[in-house]
């Protein structure tokens, strides 16, 4: 009997995923708008979940919502150019539901206790979404804060591209029909992509999913992505042992050159 249980039961580990929706193209850029988390056991998928979603206060007024441009017959100042395409939407959206409208200092406090009842926190983008939390604190309170933050931090990309992105994913796509590989590549078209939501697609199996590019949508799927990963009990030793608290950037030309799962483990190791 304690051979089984040994066997069956795995090792928790509560795990934070987040995810923001920021200002962009303008002196606003980064600046965090709408941002939610996922928190549970990612070696457990079948367990409860808390999800926390909110808008931030200080930066849904519209004056946020200008995209500009650097004037160049006036050094220093910038030029009207559009109003972001996402300003209505999500003006609607959070004023049909002003519970979910918090001021940033409230949104941090209730951050701080959910990662204080965790084992681990990340995002698919670390380095985007790191900064971006940062630059908004910095806004109001002129201060970083992540790197005060005392917990193992992790990068989803950073293992979805090294380990995930292989030899059976280079597979794959070769067996997908033209119609369908577009689905798997970058933005520009050009190459191979990595986003979470090209990472989603090859998790389901399914070229026509899109992201809503809401965050607690985001935040969800970020956090099947982790689960996904880390079914493997091998997988979970290994991505604890070097991923985790080590978040590292990724390369798109590992991927544009098809290296291994492998090279790209070394190539980590010595970087």
């Amino acid at each position: 009997y304690k051979e089984v249980t040994k066997m069956t039961i795995k090792e928790r580990f509560t795990a934070v995923v987040l995810d923001c929706e920021t200002h962009m193209k303008s002196v606003s850029n980064k600046l965090i708008y709408h941002i939610a988390w996922v928190r549970g056991d990612i070696r457990s998928p079948n367990k409860p979940r808390r999800y926390r979603e909110f808008y931030v206060r200080e930066f849904l007024p519209f004056r946020f919502w200008e995209h500009t441009y650097p004037n160049k017959e006036d050094t220093g100042r910038r030029s009207f150019w559009k109003n972001d395409s996402r300003a209505h939407s999500v003006q609607q959206t959070a004023l049909a539901k002003p519970h979910l409208i918090k001021s940033w200092n409230e949104i941090v406090e209730r951050l701080n206790y959910d990662l204080s009842v965790a084992d681990g926190f990340g995002t698919y983008n670390w380095a985007f979404d790191a900064s971006a939390i940062d630059i908004t604190n910095r806004k109001l309170h002129h201060k970083g804060i992540m790197r005060n933050l005392d917990i193992p931090k992790f990068c989803l990309m950073d293992w979805y591209v090294t380990k995930v992105i292989n030899r059976d994913y280079f597979l794959f796509i070769d067996k997908l029909s033209k119609e369908d590989k577009t689905a798997y590549l970058s933005k520009s078209g050009k190459n191979l992509g990595h986003s979470a939501e090209v990472m989603a697609r090859y998790m389901m199996q399914d070229p026509n999913y899109k992201e809503s590019h809401l965050a607690l949508d985001d935040a969800t799927v970020e956090m099947e992505l982790l689960e996904n990963a880390m079914l493997r009990t091998d997988k979970f030793k290994e991505w604890k042992k070097d991923f985790l608290n080590n978040p590292r950037p990724v390369s798109w030309q590992s991927v544009k050159a098809r290296l291994t799962a492998t090279q790209k483990t070394e190539k980590r190791k010595k970087a």
